[in-house]
């Protein structure tokens, strides 16, 4: 019992834990109580038929929310309704039951295929709300390009991409065919950006023909000589590249070196060179795309 100046049985009931009132918890660990209590009424009485919880993930660690969605994956007796800006929250309980509200009319999830819902429940921690969310979106490969393609766009056009709506992920390799097919249920534009591995064909054509719709496209460089974007990155700008990076006791080629430290050269690339970098065509074409 609650002690204080206001009575009434209601206003004095408390909930403890360990002898401490829920009131003197951190919110994360109240959030928990309250969910765990509300959980364990209806497995001691049948009375819980429907649970509310608005956007769990505040005040929680990484931890502590991965805990908190474990516990609610594994409830089947209670329906319960959840409001969350967590892409975390969202896939790991099943993206197929999901409805995103955005701006335009809301989207259900219910004709993903089992199989994609199923990576993005077990894939590292994935941007699938700010994909959902963005009107345009440019997906990238890696760091080195993630890092370049704003200084890209501001090259190209003068701006930032976020002026024109334009937002950028970068995910995995693997990742690509996952993302293809949530565009096809959304409503955003999508430009995939990546590297042809010496197959244009093969790795870029007909790998997504299946996911592909008219608001998503893949781009690469249709040369399989080059074949990732830092021997096109490279090509496009050897001599600026052969001034910044060669030294006189590196063994490596100049596009060796680029190769085996993407992330860093695209970096030192950036912090001297940005305004002076030709872009790669296929990074043209796709950047010009998503603007329209």
């Amino acid at each position: 019992m609650r002690s204080g100046a206001k009575s009434g049985l209601e206003a004095n009931l408390d909930i403890t834990e360990d002898g401490i009132s829920i009131r003197h918890r951190g919110k994360g660990r109240q959030c928990f109580i309250k969910t765990e209590f509300a959980l364990q009424r209806h497995q001691q009485q049948g009375e819980l038929h429907v649970l509310l919880l608005e956007e769990p993930e505040n005040h929680l660690s990484h931890v502590s929310m991965k805990r908190l969605v474990n516990q609610l994956a594994t409830e089947r007796q209670t329906q319960v309704f959840i409001a969350t800006h967590s892409s975390h929250i969202s896939s790991r309980l099943d993206l197929r039951k999901a409805i995103l509200l955005g701006s335009a009319r809301p989207v259900l999830m219910n004709e993903l295929s089992a199989e994609t819902a199923a990576f993005f429940m077990k894939a590292p921690d994935n941007n699938v709300l700010e994909f959902a969310l963005a009107r345009r979106v440019l997906l990238v490969e890696g760091d080195a390009e993630f890092i370049l393609i704003e200084a890209f766009y501001r090259r190209l056009y003068g701006r930032a991409p976020e002026e024109d709506g334009v937002h950028i992920i970068a995910i995995g390799g693997t990742s690509f065919r996952r993302y293809l097919e949530l565009a096809r249920l959304l409503e955003n534009r999508v430009a995939a950006l990546r590297d042809n591995d010496g197959n244009y064909q093969q790795n870029c054509d007909e790998r997504y023909a299946d996911v592909i719709c008219s608001r998503s496209r893949v781009f690469a460089d249709r040369d399989n000589t080059r074949s990732t974007f830092e021997i096109s990155l490279y090509q496009d700008n050897a001599d600026l590249c052969d001034t910044l990076f060669r030294g006189p006791r590196r063994t490596l080629t100049v596009q060796e070196y680029m190769l085996a430290n993407k992330a860093e050269a695209a970096f030192r690339l950036l912090q001297l060179h940005a305004g002076e970098l030709t872009v790669p065509d296929y990074i043209q074409e796709a950047l010009a795309w998503i603007r329209e």
